[in-house]
């Protein structure tokens, strides 16, 4: 499990890990800098420590950068996952932080659901949906829910699109 950026994404985190725990072995990548107090996550450190957890088969669940994070190293082939669940991905963000979201979901060929809201400021779902729509994604999955924040409050509503896209 990866949150986003921010450190209120912590708690996020481990409320979506209790949400999906009598499912599924879970484990999360804290940020090293959700301790430190810097603003931003050193993506190397992180990646790396992400590629050491990432063993045998798993799934990945990020949020936001932690999308980026994931789709970064599964394109340099550092982390293979069965499949990636991201929700609000962050398009825009990682356009504006020097990432191609095209050229790295491009080179991603497992199951993906994208679970992305109306209204979300980082990327709006009619956005997104073109987007992926124009890299002819078969693999990928998008499910829009209601809203016009980045929170992603309904860990429950969350949890059941994660239960049902794992069981397929």
């Amino acid at each position: 499990l990866l949150g986003g950026m921010s450190l209120k994404n912590k708690m996020w985190t481990e409320q979506v890990r209790d949400e999906l725990k009598d499912d599924f072995e879970t484990e999360i990548l804290y940020y090293d800098h959700w301790e430190s107090g810097v603003e931003n996550m050193n993506f190397e450190v992180e990646g790396q420590k992400l590629a050491k957890m990432c063993q045998g088969e798993y799934v990945i669940f990020a949020k936001s950068a932690g999308s980026w994070l994931t789709l970064i190293l599964a394109a340099e082939g550092k982390i293979k996952p069965a499949k990636t669940v991201l929700v609000g991905p962050a398009w825009n963000w990682a356009r504006n932080n020097g990432l191609d979201p095209e050229k790295l979901a491009a080179k991603v060929d497992v199951p993906v659901l994208v679970i992305d809201k109306t209204s979300d400021p980082a990327i709006s779902f009619a956005q997104l949906k073109s987007e992926v729509e124009k890299l002819d994604k078969p693999n990928f999955r998008l499910i829009e829910v209601p809203g016009d924040n980045h929170s992603y409050e309904d860990v429950s509503g969350l949890g059941k699109m994660v239960r049902e896209f794992l069981a397929k």
